[in-house]
């Protein structure tokens, strides 16, 4: 696994439920995830007097995040996302 740094965190995008409409769509005009686990967590960034600040998110969280955000990376055959807290958008609570 990887070692995030600072206020980075590595996501492992969860396929959304796809409808049947019996159109077949190639993988370029597919909608990017915007769902994923929380698989790693930096150490959090460091304010103006070089104090961490921890970040909010944990491991195994389920998150929403920006469509369009973060670095897409492969690592041991698993296809994650790596991006700054800030472009998370929620935590799913309960279920």
């Amino acid at each position: 696994m990887l070692k995030m740094l600072d206020d980075n965190v590595l996501i492992q995008p969860l396929d959304e439920e796809e409808k049947s409409s019996g159109i077949m769509l190639p993988d370029s005009a597919k909608k990017k995830p915007t769902k994923g686990e929380v698989k790693a967590v930096g150490p959090g960034g460091r304010n103006a007097q070089g104090e961490r600040m921890a970040l909010t998110v944990k491991v195994g969280d389920k998150v929403f995040y920006r469509q369009w955000a973060g670095t897409e990376v492969e690592c041991q055959n698993d296809k994650l996302v790596v991006m700054k807290e800030s472009d998370i958008l929620a935590i799913v609570e309960g279920k």
